[in-house]
């Protein structure tokens, strides 16, 4: 222990000196007030400049250990606070304070509480009326489950002084004890006078939960307060602001919890379905984010995001969502079946058509779907024979079927024609893997489909290719 913990800050080395007068300390329920001030500060995360305040007066004032004291308390129960104390104990043996902190700190270290004792046992042999030491000595019987004897030690402090931390000791014995109705009264107590006592408040809302005290969300707000990066207290104020049905309190709590990282997956689907209760777009599409990237196997989050960003108009993002859940989950048709509604919108009915088709080998059920497919084929005009064999033949028999679908789309559109270039995919099996289209200046989706599908869905010869297809309308054809 004595190499681990050695070393102390030059200022307080050389401001202490053996000849130091006798210092007159203010009283103990004072000094109690100030320590209480610089443990609730740690919590809140603001002690660094009060530390700074004291250790100015401790330059000030030289001769008094008390601002060094308060200097230490900032860190405590570090190793850097013991030895800050145990240099002040090396001048004023006798001040109460360092002992009383040297004892605390000895109680938070594993293994220590003999020595926490002892520290504590020393002070009240000089003065039994240091209400301080009773309650650390009390702390020190809790530690080691020795309830009744804490219970003493706190009740005697409380009998010279009504001390907040004394009250929430008795609190989490009574706690322990099984004793809840009594040990929600002493903490209540300690928490009114002394908010800043997370292990107490801690155990309050347990036993107010238990026992469906009202005053629950009080205590469970406290604690979040106290501990802000504690993902459990507000987690727990998170979900007793829903369980009011205080929905939009509860969402600004879920949010703060997810801001703390490593947010639970029940989490993160809570707070998207508030924020879609509450009718916020972009809270909700912005948790469903961090699901998608949470779950990566799951589709559900990139559906709604799909359906969020379409009803704003972005197609694109919305297109994107559901081909990501596609990547996920390939038998997911509805994603199938928004992208072929986006296909069919943007005029591109030749995708349309494929989205459609696959969507339905997914779901033979899906009667809308069928239906598009039925309206879409007599659309393109379809020959009653597939072409099949060598790619020329397919070429051929396409040829011939364009050819007088085109003579009836003139009619329509005047002045229509341009030229088609396709590629087909072909396996070894004779499978048609995929058809690109690598030019189109016709311009008109209903013979772009005619061409598309006469070629993807005709009957190859076996054999693996990939032969480029070229049709030429409304001028001289040419063929392959």
């Amino acid at each position: 222990m004595t190499a681990l913990r050695t070393g102390v800050a030059g200022w307080l080395v050389l401001a202490l000196t053996a000849s130091a007068a006798p210092e007159v300390l203010p009283p103990t329920a004072e000094t109690m007030v100030e320590l209480q001030k610089i443990e609730a500060a740690s919590y809140r995360g603001t002690v660094d400049s009060l530390r700074l305040t004291y250790q100015d007066t401790a330059r000030a004032r030289p001769g008094e250990a008390m601002p060094r004291v308060f200097v230490a308390w900032c860190t405590l129960p570090s190793d850097d606070a013991w030895n800050q104390l145990k240099a002040i104990a090396t001048i004023f043996p006798d001040n109460p304070w360092v002992r009383y902190g040297m004892g605390r700190i000895y109680t938070n270290w594993k293994g220590m509480s003999d020595l926490a004792r002892a520290e504590f046992d020393a002070v009240l042999k000089r003065d039994p009326k240091f209400y301080p030491a009773l309650i650390g000595q009390g702390d020190v019987a809790r530690v080691k489950q020795d309830y009744e004897l804490a219970a003493s030690k706190y009740r005697a402090a409380l009998t010279l002084a009504e001390d907040p931390f004394a009250r929430a000791g008795l609190g989490l014995v009574l706690a322990a004890q099984g004793k809840n109705d009594e040990a929600r009264v002493e903490l209540r107590k300690a928490i009114d006078a002394q908010p800043e006592q997370p292990a107490a408040l801690s155990v309050l809302v347990k036993l107010s939960l238990e026992a469906k005290d009202p005053g629950t969300v009080n205590a469970a707000q406290a604690l979040a307060d106290l501990r802000p990066k504690d993902r459990e207290a507000r987690k727990m104020l998170a979900e007793l602001r829903f369980d009011l049905g205080d929905k939009a309190a509860a969402a600004k709590e879920y949010e703060r919890l997810v801001r703390l990282g490593n947010a639970e997956l029940p989490v993160l689907q809570r707070l998207a379905t508030l924020y879609r209760y509450l009718n916020d777009g972009e809270g909700e599409e912005r948790t469903l984010q961090i699901i998608a990237a949470t779950d990566e196997k799951n589709a559900d989050a990139n559906m709604r995001i799909a359906e969020l960003r379409y009803a704003r108009k972005d197609l694109e993002g919305a297109e994107g969502q559901w081909l990501e859940a596609l990547v996920r989950d390939p038998k997911r048709v509805e994603a199938r079946e928004a992208i072929a509604k986006l296909r069919l919108d943007a005029g591109i009915l030749h995708e349309a058509l494929d989205e459609f088709r696959k969507a339905l080998a997914i779901d033979s059920t899906r009667s809308e779907t069928a239906a598009a497919i039925v309206k879409l084929e007599a659309d393109f005009k379809f020959p009653r024979k597939k072409a099949r064999g060598a790619p020329t033949n397919v070429y051929w028999a396409v040829q011939a079927s364009l050819g007088k679908f085109f003579d009836e789309r003139k009619l329509q559109k005047r002045g229509l024609e341009g030229k088609y270039k396709l590629r087909v995919r072909i396996t070894k099996e004779g499978t048609v893997e995929g058809v690109d289209v690598l030019e189109d200046t016709v311009k008109d989706p209903l013979l772009l489909g005619h061409v598309y599908f006469g070629l993807r869905d005709a009957e190859y010869a076996k054999g693996k290719s990939e032969p480029v297809f070229e049709f030429e309308l409304g001028a001289k054809k040419k063929g392959k």
